[in-house]
């Protein structure tokens, strides 16, 4: 069964292309890696027009300290991975930083390993992660993109120019004189245990202070053939697809029933109020 579309080919390719407008408070749905653009790109919601957009370092011309797929190694792993840097100079890159041992509790120095593709760094038997120990190349690159900028999926951002600002919503009344009451007694106990938690206090505040828009949205439901006495799981793809439900907020509703299942459908129907003549209504 093929259900066709109204977009027209060049239009589907183009679909990551519809750039976010600026000055539009937009909900961030989710982010994806487009490997033909080798971009992350964000995807967000208006709720103004119901309308999907995205943003991503492939629409900023001359970008530059472009976003990269990357992990780390200790020093103890440094020169194997120096030696697969240096064959594949055109491939891998190395920057030497510190981060934070958390479980030794201190700073240590380690090896950026940068790479053009999510793929170079960890997903196939040649890729970074399989030759070298390394740290974080199991994380999705999309992920560690959200992860890097700190963005927050289901939070409102607006775009000024080539940056995303998070959008701020006014603080009901109640609340904002809570929270100003609470800060001024943690204040003057000074208690610096009481001060850090009113960072996360404030932080969360913000965040839970995000509105839920009414995003459309559709439930699908396929329905395949199945063999007498066994359960069709989605991993055993290989079935006949027989119908397709739709069911949209918005109060759409459709099923589509593949053809030949409806014609027998319509003849035990047919049988059962004692129609006899039943085939020829389909001549």
């Amino acid at each position: 069964m093929v259900i066709k579309t109204d977009l027209p080919l060049d239009n589907l390719q183009n679909y990551y292309l519809k750039k976010l407008p600026e000055n539009t408070p937009s909900l961030l749905l989710s982010s994806i890696y487009i490997g033909e653009k080798k971009s992350v790109f964000l995807k967000f919601y208006n709720p103004e027009d119901s309308q999907i957009y995205f943003w991503s370092e492939y629409f900023i011309d001359n970008c530059v300290n472009k976003h990269q797929p990357y992990c780390y190694v200790k020093e103890i792993y440094a020169d194997q991975a120096k030696t697969i840097a240096d064959k594949e100079s055109n491939r891998y890159k190395i920057e030497h930083i510190k981060k934070i041992d958390d479980i030794e509790d201190k700073e240590i120095p380690v090896l950026k390993i940068m790479a053009p593709d999510p793929l170079s760094i960890g997903g196939t038997d040649n890729s970074f992660r399989e030759k070298v120990t390394s740290w974080e190349a199991d994380i999705k690159y999309h992920e560690s993109y959200l992860f890097d900028f700190g963005l927050i999926p289901g939070a409102f951002y607006n775009r000024i120019g080539n940056n995303l600002i998070f959008h701020e919503f006014p603080v009901p009344k109640k609340v904002d004189q809570y929270l100003d009451n609470l800060f001024k007694y943690n204040f003057s106990k000074n208690d610096l245990k009481s001060n850090e938690y009113d960072k996360f206090l404030l932080k969360w505040s913000r965040l839970l202070n995000q509105p839920i828009p009414d995003i459309k949205r559709i439930s699908l439901d396929i329905e395949v053939d199945a063999e007498e006495g066994r359960m069709p799981t989605a991993r055993d793809h290989d079935k006949v697809i027989s119908a397709v439900g739709l069911s949209a907020s918005d109060g759409f509703k459709k099923v589509f029933v593949l053809k030949k299942i409806m014609i027998l459908i319509l003849q035990n129907l047919m049988q059962q109020l004692n129609y006899v003549t039943v085939k020829r209504i389909y001549c």
